[in-house]
C-alpha cells in the first residue's frame, strides 16, 4: 500500500521530534541529534556575532547542545507545529539569556554534547565576509549554506552508491549554471558521450538535486506546504547574501 504524503512527513526528523512521546523518546532524540549535528554551526556563528570569543562561543554552543536533548525542553512545542530553523534559534536565544542571568557555565555531560571541530569552525568563521548583518541574518545564511551544503553531499552520496561519482564531480558546477561551469562541449569532450547527452544528464542532475533539496528541508518542517515556504525563504536569503 502506498503511502500519503502526510505519512511521509510524520516520518521526518523534526515531525518525529515533535511527536516525541515517552515510548518515542530513544527515537526522538536520536533525530534531534542528527538535525543537530547538520546545523550547528549557523548556531556557532549567531553566537559570535553577539561578542563571545571562540572559546566563550564552543562551550555555549556545547552547553546548548547538551541540554537540548533532554526532551523535556520541548515540553511547549511538542504538540505543535513549527520549523526547526525558528525553533533552534529561538532556543538558543533563551539559553544565551539564561546564561548571562547565571553568569556561570554549567558542567555539561559530554555524553550528551554534539561533536564540534573547534579550531575549524573558528577558521571558517574568520573567513566570514565583513558586513552589517545581523546576527539572526546571520544565522540564517550560515543555515541556507549549510543545507545546500548538506544537499550537496547527499547527492553526491547517491550518484558514488550508482558507479556515477565521476558523472557528478564533472558536472555538479552546472546545477546551478555556475559562472566556473564548463561549457556543455567541454563537458562532452572529457566524458567522450555527446552535448545532448551532456544535456540530458544535466537536467537529470537539476531535477535529483531538486529533489534532495525538498528532502532536506522537510526533515526540518511538519507540513507538506511548509517546503514551499522555506524554499522561498531560502532563495531570498541566498539572494540577500
Amino acid at each position: 500500500m502506498s503511502r500519503s504524503k502526510d505519512d511521509l512527513f510524520a516520518t521526518t526528523r523534526w515531525s518525529v521530534v515533535l511527536r516525541a512521546g515517552q515510548a518515542d523518546t530513544p527515537r526522538a532524540a536520536e533525530a534531534l541529534t542528527e538535525l543537530c549535528r547538520t546545523y550547528w554551526y549557523p548556531l556557532y556563528v549567531y553566537i559570535r556575532s553577539r561578542g563571545h570569543g571562540s572559546h566563550d562561543a564552543e562551550d555555549l554552543t556545547q552547553g546548548f547542545f547538551a541540554k537540548l536533548p533532554r526532551l523535556e525542553s520541548l515540553a511547549d512545542v511538542s504538540r505543535e507545529k513549527g520549523k526547526f530553523r525558528a525553533f533552534l534559534l529561538a532556543a538558543l536565544k533563551n539559553y544565551l539569556i539564561d546564561q548571562w542571568h547565571k553568569a556561570s557555565a554549567q558542567k555539561r555531560d559530554q555524553r550528551q554534547t554534539i561533536s564540534l571541530d573547534a579550531a575549524t569552525a573558528e577558521a571558517r568563521y574568520a573567513m566570514e565576509p565583513v558586513d552589517t548583518l545581523t546576527p539572526e541574518r546571520l544565522f540564517e545564511r550560515q543555515w541556507a549554506l549549510t543545507l545546500l551544503d548538506t544537499v550537496m553531499h547527499g547527492l553526491a552520496e547517491e550518484y558514488e552508491q550508482a558507479g556515477r561519482g565521476e558523472l557528478f564531480r564533472t558536472l555538479r558546477y552546472s546545477i546551478a549554471g555556475e559562472k566556473n561551469a564548463v561549457p556543455y562541449r567541454d563537458l562532452a569532450a572529457k566524458l567522450n558521450v555527446s552535448e545532448e547527452a551532456v544535456r540530458v544528464a544535466v537536467h537529470r542532475l537539476r531535477k535529483s538535486y531538486r529533489r534532495v533539496l525538498k528532502q532536506e528541508i522537510a526533515h526540518a518542517v511538519t507540513d507538506a506546504d511548509e517546503v514551499e515556504d522555506e524554499l522561498n525563504s531560502l532563495r531570498r536569503i541566498l539572494s540577500e547574501t
